[in-house]
């Protein structure tokens, strides 16, 4: 069984119905067809409390002239999915709702994670357009080949993500040999004042196409990937990545990008922002082994040569905290975090662990965790141990505490909140 280096909360799912074994031990093909509309969905309500780090970066952005040690938030979502299906032509539909309650305020919002039509135009060949989130690339925690979605979250890589507007075309084929199975897919991501206006993170200009070009093998049992996509919005990108099994409890992964003609945006020594262009590289190694006691552990190092370096992310801290006594540097430091200096995993090299253990002592249902998200450059982490139950039909409650240590100007060590305790109620439907 091959082991999927990148797990996804799958926002469109076909629910199958299993027959129940009959007497004469039948088989019912029907019980296996796609049914013509299904739909499912689920409410989440997320309690949290944080324990803050008064006079750190983070939380003089967050909570200027305040004194607080503490916050409480409570946070709610509810999440829709459907898909329709006509023959060789289907639609498919995610809608997420969410709101927040905090001290410093309250917000909600809606937003439609996918909408598309898709024809299936024979067994190798089908067409895409609308509004849809891909999975590119190998990674787990991060993904550098992953040029046409947003930014995964490390803590929570597996939560369902915002797609983009886009056509696409595949076409794949299977033959014998070494080259197993052989697949392009082409792809275009529009960009206008109305659409798509964040593709890029927010950097990109309107007015562009957007093409992207994968080219699929799966070539002496190895998966493999080369992604290209056209200058544009964003200048041009080339990636490749892998993955393979070695034996049956190991696979290994990775993936190399890039990227050339990209902005980025630093602080002077006057403490101004200025735009420049470069070219960088972004690359992943890792792998995901899986023991017979249901033992998972996920390792990956991550380089991201468009991050920023540990003195550039220091030089932003100084002047957060020099901003904390004068006021009038409080814009240079807002605009300054929001226009990549406080992006979560700012910095150039990290490293991910996580190891979990399915039923543990017998304990049905039940699955404990850990995570670790170092920034190995200034060694400051976040460490997520973590529990899951999914003991009652249709719910799944999971508890989770987030410890972020580091020191004085570390990426961690900066952050608003020294520890969270967050829990969280799903019900399926």
């Amino acid at each position: 069984m091959r082991l999927c280096a990148a797990g996804a909360l799958a926002a469109l799912t076909a629910l199958l119905a299993l027959p129940a074994a009959a007497a004469d031990e039948s088989f019912d093909a029907s019980a296996y067809d796609k049914k013509v509309f299904e739909w499912t969905g689920l409410v989440e309500v997320r309690p949290e409390h944080q324990w803050l780090r008064p006079g750190s970066a983070g939380y003089v952005l967050q909570y200027p002239a305040q004194m607080r040690h503490s916050a409480d938030r409570l946070g709610a979502a509810a999440e829709l999915s459907a898909v329709l299906r006509h023959q060789s032509l289907s639609f498919a539909y995610t809608g997420h709702a969410s709101a927040i309650d905090e001290p410093r305020g309250s917000d909600s919002d809606y937003r439609h994670y996918e909408a598309y039509g898709a024809w299936q135009i024979d067994a190798g060949i089908h067409v895409l357009v609308g509004k849809r989130a891909l999975r590119w690339g190998k990674g787990y925690a991060w993904a550098p080949v992953a040029f046409l979605e947003r930014a995964r979250d490390p803590t929570d890589p597996e939560l369902a993500r915002e797609g983009f507007v886009m056509a696409t075309a595949a076409w794949v084929r299977s033959f014998d040999g070494p080259l197993q199975t052989l697949s392009m897919t082409a792809a275009a991501v529009p960009t206008t004042s109305g659409l798509n206006e964040d593709y890029g993170g927010g950097t990109g200009s309107a007015g562009h196409t957007n093409a992207a070009l994968k080219l699929y093998g799966l070539v002496l049992d190895t998966d493999v990937d080369l992604i290209w996509a056209a200058a544009g919005s964003l200048g041009p990108r080339l990636g490749i990545d892998f993955s393979r099994n070695v034996g049956s409890n190991l696979e290994i992964h990775g993936e190399w990008a890039r990227v050339r003609d990209a902005a980025r945006v630093t602080l002077t020594s006057a403490n101004a922002l200025q735009t420049t262009s470069r070219t960088h590289t972004a690359a992943l190694i890792g792998a995901r082994y899986l023991n017979e006691r249901d033992t998972t552990v996920i390792v990956e190092f991550y380089r991201n040569g468009g991050g920023y370096t540990t003195d550039e992310l220091g030089a932003f801290y100084d002047l957060v905290h020099a901003a904390a006594t004068d006021p009038t540097l409080m814009p240079a430091a807002g605009r300054a975090a929001a226009q990549g200096y406080n992006r979560p995993n700012a910095a150039q090299r990290y490293a991910y662990l996580r190891v979990s253990q399915k039923e543990p002592f017998d304990i049905l249902d039940f699955t404990p965790s850990l995570s670790l998200i170092a920034n190995t450059g200034d060694h400051s982490w976040s460490l997520i141990p973590e529990v899951l139950y999914t003991g009652v039909k249709n719910i799944e409650l999971r508890a989770r505490l987030a410890l972020n240590r580091g020191d004085a100007g570390t990426e961690y060590g900066e952050r608003a909140v020294r520890s969270r305790l967050e829990l969280r109620a799903r019900w399926f439907f």
